[in-house]
């Protein structure tokens, strides 16, 4: 009897340890599906990009042509990061807030990317690859805004002055060889001249697509007793915000080529560096105006 009691009681035990070994297994070893399941979103996470993907030009051509961003967003979800390859990153004209970029790839431009890091990006065209944080409406239009890794960053802080050109000199050749929203936008209210609320501060940059040309001085004593320089700018003669007129100083001068000076010859044609004070219907005021032979 007592043989009987230790058999059956040895029997339990076993059944005991046998399912605690099982619920051990059940509790602390994940599914092997699961397993995949992450590994696989790791790698395609960590995929790195290439613009040659098919699935890239066509995510591209609906995003500039249809305005969908979806299909490019997934694509830069897939890939944490992309390299750029032959393309070169350039800066678009500045704002205070962001930094708009394009990127100048073999026969075409990539434009809608932007970067609001702290420290400004000097030297763009030395950054080998990126990472998209995000999709960002910034007014009607979808920009992407982009992060960088610290060797990038570090690469692209400083930009060395190329021997022989000015400050001044590079800054245009700098202006003139990207897309300039700043006249975009005045192109853009130039062909729809109503009041509307004004960007005051806002940098417009007449580059050699259209600069603008001096028609002479003209005087308003009857308002505020001021000298003016009036121009045109040449590439919108019919809108009435072409006239553009630039407040001479008190000593009757403008600044051309970052020196004062009254000696403007008619017909000639300038670039210039405005900002705008005030959007009316028939004309534009003008502000800390700056111009430059062309």
């Amino acid at each position: 009897m007592q043989n009987i009691f230790h058999l059956r009681t040895k029997r339990l035990l076993l059944s005991f340890v046998s399912l605690g070994v099982l619920l051990f297994f059940s509790v602390f070893i994940p599914d092997s599906g699961s397993f995949a399941e992450e590994a696989q979103l790791q790698k395609t996470n960590s995929r790195i990009g290439d613009f040659a993907e098919k699935e890239f030009q066509e995510g591209w051509r609906k995003y500039t042509k249809e305005k969908d961003a979806r299909p490019l967003k997934e694509w830069f979800k897939q890939h944490g990061t992309v390299h750029i390859g032959e393309c070169k990153f350039r800066s678009l004209p500045e704002t205070e807030e962001i930094q708009y970029l394009s990127l100048d790839c073999p026969g075409k431009k990539l434009s809608g990317f932007f970067y609001s890091g702290e420290e400004r990006l000097r030297s763009p065209e030395r950054i080998d690859s990126f990472r998209v944080k995000g999709p960002v409406k910034l007014g009607k239009t979808v920009y992407w805004e982009l992060e960088f890794s610290a060797e990038n960053l570090k690469a692209a802080s400083s930009k060395p002055l190329p021997a022989g050109k000015s400050n001044q000199e590079t800054k245009l050749v700098e202006k003139t060889s990207t897309v300039n929203f700043g006249l975009q936008y005045f192109l853009s209210i130039a062909k729809h001249p109503i009041d509307r609320p004004t960007p005051k501060g806002k940098e417009i940059f007449f580059d050699s697509s259209c600069p603008l040309l001096y028609l002479g001085k003209d005087a308003d004593f009857y308002w505020d007793k001021s000298l003016y320089y009036s121009f045109q700018a040449s590439c919108l003669p019919d809108s009435p915000y072409s006239w553009i007129r630039i407040k001479a100083d008190l000593s009757g001068n403008v600044l051309v080529d970052n020196q004062p000076t009254e000696e403007l010859q008619e017909g000639a044609r300038y670039l210039a560096k405005l900002k705008l004070e005030s959007v009316e219907k028939d004309k534009i005021v003008w502000s800390d105006a700056e111009l430059f032979h062309e």
